[in-house]
């Protein structure tokens, strides 16, 4: 095993360096682009999107006979547009008035933070008396191709803020926004900081003036408008190929690695878990998309504080409340680097980071992560609930 462990590092460090290289980014691109032209020539393009949405509404059609297995318990709330709110029951006391929302991410669903019993940030949160929300994206259709990153940002997750304290009477929130839902939580509280109470940022990009992850090197030489004119809604096929050529060798071996030594019940239900999950990823609004890749990866408007959303300017140094950002020093998805600037650009002076060493979904759900860090922000969030 040593020696395969050697292998392995050494030829993962070759490939991304490889797969980081300007001329890797843009043959990618390029078969990208051919491959939009010969879907849009041969009109593919819609079968495309009316095939997605079948084979994803039959995956929603079985999710309540896994949701009941492995999911806390929740009330379904139906929300105004494409988004429903879960109200997670509980039988432990609830000991703060300030509700958690939870604010998920576009890509993949929201329940990774509930992703078992005993590997579950919500259970964590509920143990410790907090009222807990999440948000929870639903199926676009071709109808909400057009809907922008102001819809999220600001109707969306307004309207959220406002169906939690209708519920709870409490007139602020504490915001726990993962991965791109940090973004869409960021623009929020910089926009209505009145209406948060804490924010929480777990694994979410910012900053891209630093060096790129293989995603962000893919992302700058791709024409993202000419993509989205196409498809509309980005395929979530199209974001699972991406996630798996940014370490081939991984997806193609990692079943091997993982059944070449012996493994306990909980732990292949653990492995089986995140692989669904992983492929679980809802297709992303056309629109929101191209202005999130634009704007954010490619301008870097919003750590600059020079973004606009419908008329208005997004600046993050509005936000003063108290600030926790996690960040995972080997994120491959996110870097490190990217999520650490956050904390010196926004006003806020009771503002901390955490860090620990695992990727970006081991945050979630590695052994040391609920071990080490996830009882670092239960105590941050009881210091800022009371």
């Amino acid at each position: 095993k040593k020696i395969q462990d050697e292998v392995r590092s050494t030829f993962d460090a070759e490939l991304k360096n490889v797969l980081q290289k300007t001329d890797f980014s843009k043959s990618l691109s390029d078969v990208i682009d051919s491959f939009t032209e010969f879907a849009s020539t041969l009109h593919h393009d819609k079968l495309y999107r009316y095939l997605e949405t079948m084979i994803r509404n039959y995956d929603r059609m079985i999710e309540p006979i896994r949701d009941v297995i492995n999911r806390t318990p929740s009330e379904i709330i139906p929300m105004k547009g494409n988004f429903e709110i879960h109200h997670y029951k509980t039988s432990s006391p609830k000991k703060f008035k300030t509700p958690i929302l939870v604010v998920g991410s576009l890509i993949n669903r929201h329940y990774i933070l509930d992703l078992l019993p005993e590997r579950s940030i919500i259970r964590n949160f509920q143990k410790l008396g907090f009222d807990v929300y999440a948000t929870d994206w639903r199926m676009p259709t071709i109808k909400d191709e057009n809907m922008s990153l102001a819809s999220y940002a600001h109707d969306y997750l307004e309207n959220a803020v406002d169906k939690v304290g209708e519920i709870t009477g409490s007139r602020s929130v504490t915001l726990f926004g993962y991965c791109w839902g940090g973004i869409l939580s960021l623009i929020y509280s910089a926009q209505h900081p009145e209406n948060v109470k804490n924010l929480i940022l777990h694994a979410t990009p910012a900053d891209f003036g630093k060096p790129p992850t293989v995603l962000e090197s893919w992302i700058k030489d791709l024409d993202v408008k000419r993509f989205v004119k196409t498809f509309g809604n980005v395929p979530s096929s199209f974001l699972n190929i991406a996630f798996i050529l940014r370490n081939p060798l991984e997806a193609a071996l990692k079943y091997q690695f993982y059944f070449s030594q012996p493994r306990s019940t909980k732990e292949i239900m653990q492995f089986f878990a995140v692989e669904s999950w992983l492929y679980d990823s809802v297709p992303i609004i056309g629109k929101a998309f191209e202005q999130i890749i634009n704007d954010i990866y490619k301008k870097n408007l919003l750590i600059q504080n020079k973004m606009i959303l419908g008329e208005n300017l997004v600046d993050l140094k509005k936000i003063n409340i108290p600030i926790l950002n996690i960040v995972g020093t080997k994120d491959d998805l996110v870097s490190a680097e990217s999520s650490r600037t956050i904390t010196d650009v926004v006003s806020s002076t009771d503002k901390k980071t955490l860090e620990l060493p695992t990727g970006h979904v081991g945050l979630c759900i590695s052994r040391i992560a609920h071990k080490k860090l996830w009882p670092e922000v239960g105590k941050w969030l009881i210091e800022h609930s009371n």
